[in-house]
């Protein structure tokens, strides 16, 4: 969140240049001294309480505004408004009547004016005290307590040898009267400590410009007040003397920063979860304030002890010295107990990262990275003392259907509770790691190929009899692939690829067994797995499959009809010049481009004779139906244009959305051409079977106006080449 939120706002960007002329016009006034001495005092004195005035109006304002279209219940911001502006207002009384005596030169001490600026105060304490709080931990709250008292000892020290001390021990005034004279450095003190306040509060980034200008503003009154004070007590002080702009510049920031509160967002206030991370460790230039004070009061000690002072105003200034000292001690060693907690937090840290980085968080077990690091150094020793290792590759069987019917949380519950019985079924040296998703790999040291088996048959019964906690209580199974290390098979790759097909083959034979990779038929399956393609391009192929034995239950022309349709467009897209994995995905379509025919009666695909208007009507929207049914398989989506405009015609009369050239996807034109030479190739009850050049001779008389002529004159030349290249591409896709 942006620090200078408020800056963003007309309202306050308005009130801070109102605030800046009139500072620069008094600054410019007190400069000039222009007019009289009179007049001089008397407009000096109005304008320092014009100035007051405006920062309590803009508090008063703010607190209005924040006010309107809230409940009757008071906020933390409101308070804050309403104290400060209180706490303005005081001053404001006090200068009043400051000026009252100033004019009729009443010089009496103490005044009415004295009531009114003592008592602003308690209320710019309160108000600071109801600023929105950050959270701190035990430590930090010692540090800033060490902090401020250190501050507080500096400062009082000093104020105690040129302010405090010689207006409590010095005069000839009554006790009441110096007691109000004291309580003016006193009140300098309060603000001090405001001042420190102010050093642990806000929530965050966007409180920070308010923090800043009740900070400017607090140093102004204090110096103010000083100078004031000090001028005072020796007699010097006039109206109109520079020190008076410190207090319309300091109760204006104070303004201007409740005006900045109320116009920045609430912020949520978390509290740290770690301590590294906190964001609520001072700045170094704040850790090094009180620091900064010490050597002025061992200078001023110093000074006193070398001008052989031994009144009460030295004795003061030593006793101070020595207590800021031992605050200082106290503050070190507070650092030091700090750093070494850090530093133990930080190796707790460090710890747990490393341990996220090699264990898996829901299972606790190792995960992939680990196990491959000690897959590794275990093959590694494997092969230096010529011992035997064997990996074992788990998958929980249907684990994808539970995931779906029961949720992930069931899931994660299952993968939790099959992990946990896996390891505690193994022996102690044996390692089980989480590999991915519902996969596991156990590694067996020491262990031959009948061991691993004894272990991988134990595993999968524990499983099978296992009751997992799901769904009122639920079994599952497992399927398992078995590899044993050896002279020719000792990387971890190839190892680990073995073992992963023969959890695969014990998948594909009918799941909840364990099968070695060295089986014949695992070898068989891998052999078969690799001349076809992976494994979700054999997924792909059967589901594939299915759409077309679900259209041949209806149409008994079809099957063998969109066989040829598939061999013969995917190697007309390679004659054209796509790709293989293009060519693959235009061969399917050509494969289920009559996948719509499921929506049409029975009567109608077995009719032999003409067909009526209506019945053509339910022919036009096969396409239509066909791309509907695509389009529910996820792989299968890409297909779905070609197959919906695969009776598309080059002149734009087709079906169903009368496409024309270029319009027509690449993929459906090429269907298009292919579907008609076999169809006029296929024996139907409405048609006799064309033989080869009567077919070509039609596919040519209609390039042009319902075919592309570019893929006509392609698929010519391809019908007119060998057969050997529809050999390839039946064996690219199947």
């Amino acid at each position: 969140m942006n620090t200078f939120y408020a800056l963003r706002t007309r309202k306050f960007r308005v009130s801070a240049t109102v605030a800046l002329v009139c500072n620069s016009l008094y600054l410019a006034f007190l400069l000039l001294k222009p007019g009289s001495h009179d007049q001089f005092v008397l407009t000096a004195d109005l304008a320092q309480l014009s100035g007051v005035l405006f920062g309590s109006l803009l508090c008063f304002v703010s607190s209005v505004e924040r006010r309107q279209g809230q409940t009757a219940r008071w906020t933390g911001r409101q308070w804050v408004a309403l104290l400060l502006g209180l706490g303005i207002l005081s001053e404001c009384v006090g200068q009043a009547f400051f000026t009252y005596y100033d004019i009729h030169v009443i010089s009496q001490f103490p005044t009415w004016a004295d009531a009114g600026f003592l008592s602003e105060y308690p209320l710019l304490l309160l108000g600071i005290l109801f600023l929105p709080t950050r959270p701190l931990t035990k430590t930090t709250r010692s540090r800033v307590l060490l902090d401020g008292l250190m501050i507080m000892v500096a400062v009082i020290t000093c104020s105690w040898y040129f302010v405090l001390g010689p207006n409590v021990l010095q005069g000839n005034e009554s006790l009441f009267a110096k007691l109000i004279s004291a309580a003016y450095p006193c009140s300098d003190l309060v603000l001090m400590l405001c001042l420190l306040l102010l050093a642990s509060k806000a929530s965050g980034p966007a409180s920070r410009l308010t923090i800043w200008l009740l900070s400017f503003g607090l140093a102004c009154i204090v110096a103010s007040d000083s100078i004031y004070g000090y001028l005072t007590l020796h007699g010097t002080y006039t109206t109109g003397n520079l020190s008076d702009l410190g207090f319309p510049v300091g109760f204006m920031c104070i303004g201007l920063a409740v005006q900045a509160l109320n116009t920045t967002p609430v912020e949520t206030a978390q509290a740290p979860s770690n301590p590294i991370v906190q964001k609520d460790v001072l700045l170094i230039r704040y850790a090094l304030l009180p620091y900064i004070l010490m050597p002025t009061v061992v200078v001023l000690a110093l000074y006193v002890w070398h001008s052989g002072g031994t009144d009460s105003l030295a004795l003061g200034v030593y006793q101070g010295s020595i207590l800021l000292i031992i605050l200082v001690f106290l503050r070190q060693i507070l650092t030091i107990r700090e750093t070494h907690t850090l530093n133990g937090s930080l190796q707790q840290a460090n710890a747990q990262l490393e341990a996220l980085a090699t264990m898996d968080a829901l299972t606790g077990l190792p995960n992939h990275r680990a196990l491959v690091g000690i897959c590794d150094q275990e093959l590694e020793r494997t092969q230096r003392y010529s011992r035997s290792c064997s990996l074992l590759f788990l998958d929980i069987d249907h684990f994808k259907a539970l995931n779906d019917g029961y949720g992930h949380a069931a899931g994660d519950t299952v993968l939790y509770e099959f992990a946990n019985l896996v390891q505690k079924t193994l022996r102690g040296i044996d390692t089980i790691g989480r590999w991915g998703g519902e996969e596991f790999v156990a590694i067996l040291p020491e262990a031959d190929m009948e061991e691993a088996v004894f272990a991988a048959e134990r595993v999968r019964l524990a499983v099978s009899e296992y009751l997992f906690p799901v769904g009122g209580g639920i079994r599952l199974t497992c399927s398992i692939g078995l590899v044993t290390s050896s002279d020719s098979l000792h990387e971890r790759d190839p190892l680990l690829n073995a073992a992963d097909q023969a959890m695969y083959a014990a998948k594909k034979l009918g799941r909840n067994q364990v099968r070695k990779a060295d089986d014949p038929v695992v070898l068989a399956l891998v052999h078969e797995q690799q001349k076809n393609g992976s494994r979700e391009d054999m997924a792909l192929l059967g589901t594939v499959e299915a759409l077309c034995a679900l259209v041949e239950t209806r149409d008994q022309f079809t099957g063998e009809h969109t066989r040829r349709v598939a061999i013969e467009t995917m190697q007309l897209a390679q004659l054209l010049g796509l790709n293989e994995d293009e060519a693959r995905m235009i061969g399917m379509a050509g494969h289920l481009h009559d996948i719509g025919k499921v929506g049409l009666p029975d009567a109608l695909l077995q009719k032999a004779g003409a067909l009526t208007d209506e019945e053509w009507q339910m022919i036009y929207k096969h396409p239509i139906i066909g791309a509907d049914v695509v389009s529910l398989v996820p792989s299968l989506k890409g297909i779905a244009p070609i197959i919906r405009a695969h009776h598309e015609r080059w002149d734009g009369c087709g079906y169903p959305d009368c496409l024309r050239e270029e319009e027509i996807p690449l993929g459906a034109r090429i269907v298009a051409v292919v579907n008609a030479f076999e169809a006029m190739r296929t024996q139907r009850p409405y048609q006799q079977a064309r033989d080869m050049a009567t077919a070509l001779i039609e596919l040519q008389h209609h390039a042009g106006t319902q075919f592309d002529p570019r893929i006509v004159a392609a698929f010519e030349r391809m019908v007119i080449q060998t057969t050997g290249g529809r050999a390839m591409a039946k064996a690219m896709l199947y």
